[in-house]
């Protein structure tokens, strides 16, 4: 039985991993790397149950497993070669009540309508996230024109037992250096946990061996049992789903008034203040510039009383202050942006509503994603955060206290969004018709 709770970074060589990075679905324990998704929100039929559940057992084969795209990663480093088209398969608790006639709550899975986060109220999120949720079916390829052809097929598979309540699509933006986005223009998802033994070597040599945060998390950081199977091999993972639509315009414009209000030479200062990184990745806390060479670097920690690190206006910060509390909420984040930006003036401005879908990984959704949430409420994160206006201190921006205070606003919304369960492919292949 592999040791999940194991603090050594798996090597996909060691036979003892097979049977379970095959039973295990991609994009967990690494992101998928796709530049295009469909995300396809369902709710089966009831009076069409045995086709939904023979469907599900015939898609299972085209459902990526981990052990899959460790291959195709190999094979893009070495030759280049893109990997196939992408598939993963998510449950809700009202889904896995219609699969396996079991109370939704026994599966501590419960829903993020009625989650404690600070959230809208549920009537004001858009049209369908309100509605009953069974499954989510991800699809995610670089070819924006198989992706859509995928996506068709599939859509005229499920409509035979399911509706699908919504569905969205997401897409990579990236900046000049190549890097990847959010809509705001800040490099993001930078600092994620490791798994890997290839990745930690790889950390490792970058930074001489000094880590000054240590990346490497054991596999119990997002998996747990496949509660349905008896198989000491099949992993599953709790998932998380949310769409945040982005004002980029306010963001800019706030940016802006702040830094004319606090006589700022730039207003990426502001920014940086807010993120916690400058837009090329450069952290706050090591640089009151952006630009330094390793940009995107993970490896540090916070300082108490140093510039640039205010424990009050910080996004990373306030989700991860790098200390043991913080460690034990951090998931594997798999988000994407979703809408298309266009160039217009000094900034990039938005014709349609633009934002991030977010996506984690993790073992426990209540002690990682909620309680991630709720500190970011609790430490005032202007991006995430749920309590507006927010008031910002002058030395937030490394100016005198003199200079005084300013109100922030908060320009990130939650449209809507559900908790979910990845099970394994073992399970998945192995569902009882009846």
């Amino acid at each position: 039985m592999i040791d999940i709770h194991n603090n050594k970074p798996v090597n996909p060589n060691d036979l003892s991993y097979d049977q379970m990075l095959e039973n295990l679905q991609g994009n967990i324990l690494k992101g998928h790397g796709r530049n295009f998704t469909s995300h396809l929100l369902i709710r089966f039929y009831k009076n069409n149950r045995i086709s939904a559940m023979e469907w599900i057992r015939n898609f299972s084969e085209r459902v990526t497993s981990c052990k899959e795209q460790i291959k195709e990663t190999a094979m893009y480093k070495k030759h280049g070669i893109s990997g196939n088209i992408f598939m993963g398969f998510y449950i809700t608790g009202e889904g896995y009540s219609f699969i396996n006639k079991e109370d939704p709550e026994k599966l501590y899975i419960k829903t993020m309508k009625t989650a404690d986060l600070g959230d809208p109220p549920v009537e004001k999120w858009e049209e369908g996230y309100s509605e009953e949720i069974h499954a989510m079916i991800l699809i995610a390829d670089d070819n924006q024109e198989i992706l859509e052809r995928e996506t068709l097929v599939i859509k005229n598979e499920i409509v035979k037992f399911s509706d699908i309540v919504k569905i969205e699509k997401g897409n990579v933006i990236r900046n000049d250096e190549g890097e990847g986005i959010e809509h705001f223009g800040y490099a993001d998802g930078i600092s994620q946990p490791l798994f890997f033994k290839v990745e930690m070597d790889e950390y490792d040599n970058k930074y001489e061996n000094i880590r000054n945060f240590n990346p490497s998390f054991p596999l119990a950081q997002v998996l747990v049992p496949d509660f349905f199977v008896d198989n000491d091999n099949a992993f599953g993972s709790y998932f998380v789903f949310r769409k945040l639509e982005q004002d980029v315009k306010g963001f800019k414009k706030q940016e802006r008034n702040i830094a004319e209000k606090m006589n700022l030479e730039d207003d990426e200062i502001v920014g940086a203040a807010i993120v916690g990184r400058f837009e090329d990745g450069t952290p706050h806390a090591l640089s009151e510039k952006d630009g330094i060479i390793d940009h995107l670097t993970n490896n540090f920690n916070y300082v108490q009383n140093k510039p640039g690190q205010c424990p009050f206006l910080n996004h990373i910060r306030a989700v991860n202050e790098r200390d043991k509390e913080s460690r034990s909420m951090i998931m594997a984040r798999r988000g994407i942006p979703y809408g298309i930006p266009s160039e217009e003036g000094e900034h990039t401005y938005y014709k349609e509503k633009k934002g991030l879908l977010f996506m984690s990984f993790q073992s426990s959704i209540e002690k990682q994603f909620e309680a991630a949430q709720r500190r970011a409420n609790e430490k005032s994160d202007p991006i995430i955060g749920q309590k507006v206006p927010y008031t910002a201190q002058a030395s937030c921006f490394g100016k005198d206290s003199e200079t005084g205070e300013v109100q922030l606003q908060n320009f990130v919304t939650v449209k809507g969004g559900e908790y979910f369960f990845a099970p394994s492919l073992y399970y998945l292949k192995n569902i009882k018709i009846n």
